[in-house]
Formats: C-alpha cells, structure tokens, sequence
C-alpha cells in the first residue's frame, strides 16, 4: 500500500480505475466515470489566506478582503485543481483578478514559497491551526473533503480499516 498526492481530478480517476482503494478529494468529483464512485462526505475546510513575514496583512485581526490582493503576487494551487476552482471563483466574485505567479501541487510547496517571499498563498486551516492564516471577510473560502471508492468494490481489511481511522480523526477536526 502507497500514498499518492495529487489533484483530487486525478485521484478520483485512480480510485476509478482501480490503481487507488480509495481516496480524499474535493467535492465535487468531476472525474469521467465520477458515477462510478461513492463519496463519504469527511470534513468541511476553510482555505486561509497566509503572507510572507513583514507582509502589510500579516496579523491582520479581521481577516482580508479581496480588494488588498490587487496587484499582489499570488502563489497558487494548479490550474484546474479543485481547490484553485474555489479561490478563482471567489475572487472572480469580488471582482479581482489574482496575480498568479506560481503554481504548485502541495500545500507545503506553497508554504515554503510564501515564507520564501514570493508571494502569498492559500492553504488549508489544517495546515495553519486554528488561529493561523487570515479568513476572508466577505464570504469564508470553504471546500468539502470526502473519501471516495468504487462502487462496485469491497475495500480489503487494510484499506476498510484506514477509511475508518480517517473518518474518526475527521470527527475531531470538525469545527
């Protein structure tokens, strides 16, 4: 048994075609054969804006509104990701169009690049812990997480027991 990190696009498609037992995506799947796959809702996820040290927003108490991202650099998820639909439809929403530098697969490259001073990012309140990165102040940037896994298969005694754990450690992540 393996870990694979990717796109929840790509993880769906593995979990799909058997290459995955199963998998964490962002909801919704929109993976061809998508009805093949079960979803079991896990977590909601609030995205968090972080900046780099000595950023104008850093400590910022109330949050950010999209209007301070103008003209900052951004170092973002991939194009066509799920996450990145969220924070482009949002900003899109506000009426700002993010300057994207860079574009990253993993929530600790982005980390790495903000701290580096590249620009700012968007990541995961899981990766920051519950005081850490700023909310957005006109509408909380939100995603649903769920395991999914065929429909048509019986996951073995590993994989049963590792959607288990996951969906208790979900529970207490929760709020």
């Amino acid at each position: 048994y393996f870990v694979r990190e990717a796109g929840s696009g790509a993880v769906a498609a593995a979990v799909r075609d058997g290459e995955l037992d199963l998998g964490i995506v962002t909801l919704p799947v929109m993976a061809a054969g998508a009805q093949d796959l079960v979803r079991v809702p896990l977590v909601e996820d609030e995205l968090r804006l972080i900046v780099p040290p000595g950023h104008a927003l850093e400590g910022a108490k109330g949050g950010f509104r999209w209007a301070a991202l103008r003209g900052e650099s951004v170092v973002a998820f991939e194009a066509g990701s799920a996450v990145r639909g969220v924070i482009d439809r949002a900003s899109a929403e506000a009426g700002v169009v993010l300057d994207v530098v860079m574009e990253l697969r993993s929530i600790e490259s982005i980390t790495e690049m903000v701290r580096a001073g590249i620009g700012v990012g968007f990541v995961s309140r899981f990766a920051v812990g519950p005081a850490g990165g700023l909310h957005c102040r006109e509408r909380r940037l939100t995603r649903s997480l769920a395991i999914v896994k065929r429909r048509d298969r019986d996951l073995s005694v590993a994989a049963a027991g590792f959607e288990a754990e996951l969906l208790r450690a979900a529970r207490g992540m929760r709020g």
